[in-house]
């Protein structure tokens, strides 16, 4: 009797042993698994939504030059050297200055040098700017603003004594359209980084 009890106790803790392992296993497959679907969807996504490159040397070489947004921001990359500018908008747009008046302050400069030319994810990565993906088409995206290739020269300020200020509004923001809240959104995160790192912006009007 006390020999049905024994075997009884061993084949209990032996099916126990295997009840745990078998969990065990079912545990580390689930991971496993989750961790390939991971890595499976982030890859179709990259593919589907940047532009990718067979090595570093091509990306570097492919997204040399400028590119520039709708609203009076551009992106330059010569070499590993990079630089955000925000142009002061009353100062190249006729339009906007004679109706908001012409800004006393200059365009904002942010330099930063590219670290790793990420080629197989499509992605830019300096030493504090926050990271620059490539899109499916060749662009630039920066937070949230899309830049363009761009083929034309930085853009000349206008001459001040040509503009007319007589109708200036009182507040040159009350009807401040959404592409420029955009703008402002994007210059306001990259003053943000700037500041965390202990980067001054080289603004040409202070």
């Amino acid at each position: 009797m006390d020999q049905d009890r024994q075997e009884a106790k061993a084949w209990a803790l032996e099916w126990q042993i295997r009840n745990k392992n078998r969990k065990i296993r079912n545990v580390l497959l689930a991971i496993v698994l989750l961790v390939v679907l991971y890595f499976a969807v982030s890859f179709i996504v990259i593919k589907a939504t940047r532009t990718t490159y067979p090595s570093e040397e091509a990306m570097r070489a492919a997204l040399q030059g400028r590119f520039e947004t709708d609203y009076c921001e551009d992106i330059e990359i010569i070499g590993d050297d990079i630089t955000v500018t925000y142009y002061e908008i009353s100062h190249y747009d006729r339009d906007y200055a004679e109706t908001y008046g012409y800004s006393q302050y200059g365009d904002a400069e942010y330099e930063d040098t590219i670290e790793k030319w990420d080629y197989r994810r499509g992605i830019i990565r300096g030493r504090w700017m926050s990271d620059i993906k490539v899109d499916r088409d060749g662009n630039l995206v920066y937070y949230s603003q899309t830049y363009v290739k761009s083929n034309d020269p930085k853009p000349t300020p206008l001459d001040p004594s040509t503009l007319n200020l007589d109708n200036v509004v009182v507040d040159p923001y009350e009807d401040e359209l959404p592409a420029e809240e955009l703008s402002q959104e994007s210059l306001e995160q990259t003053e943000d980084a700037a500041e965390d790192a202990g980067v001054m912006a080289a603004d040409a009007g202070q």
